[in-house]
């Protein structure tokens, strides 16, 4: 993960400007967009400083997954492109990466909160993944994961063919039922 992927991430979960980031950093705003467009390497004592604004901080993890917040990012960047099959392809990554982790670096994976991806189904269904892969193993959830707009009013049947939802909703695991979303745990299994 970037600095400007980390800190658009963060400054975007918590539905902040870039000006109003900058305002309660006290810091310029271009700054803070040179370094969200890549355009200006940051230091870590800077980015610290701008999370700890927001109420975070940094930390490092023994593992070479993506959290959960940089899998949303690169399925906004595929979703943004209209590439929906490379985005569908970064939601079975962010569950393979969370089902081969650890208990402790699959919480660590989930806990910040990931920005929208601009589709509130994939918004719901990252929150899905997560919520699927720690309560299996009865881990701590991120307040994130419950809130509002990571569940879908209308249901969504991922599985195109009619004939072929209602075995997907039986085969759905109650974890990702709860978010409104209907397909077989296999669907998010790498083949």
């Amino acid at each position: 993960m970037t600095a400007a992927s980390l800190l658009r991430s963060a400054r975007r979960s918590h539905g902040l400007s870039q000006r109003a980031l900058a305002d309660r950093a006290r810091v310029a705003q271009p700054r803070i967009a040179d370094i969200e467009a890549g355009q200006h390497d940051t230091t870590v004592r800077r980015l610290e400083h701008l999370l700890a604004t927001l109420g975070q901080r940094i930390a490092v993890l023994p593992t070479l997954s993506r959290p959960a917040c940089e899998a949303a990012l690169a399925i906004a960047t595929e979703l943004a492109s209209n590439r929906d099959r490379h985005a569908w392809r970064e939601v079975i990554q962010l569950s393979d990466d969370l089902a081969g982790a650890s208990p402790a670096v699959r919480v660590a994976l989930a806990v910040t909160e990931p920005a929208p991806t601009g589709d509130h189904r994939y918004d719901a269904l990252v929150a899905a993944i997560v919520d699927h892969w720690l309560t299996t193993d009865r881990l701590p959830l991120p307040e994130w994961v419950r809130t509002p707009q990571r569940n879908l009013t209308e249901p969504w049947h991922v599985e195109p063919l009619a004939s072929l939802r209602s075995a997907a909703r039986k085969a759905t695991p109650k974890a990702i039922a709860r978010h409104g979303i209907y397909l077989a745990a296999s669907e998010l299994e790498s083949v």
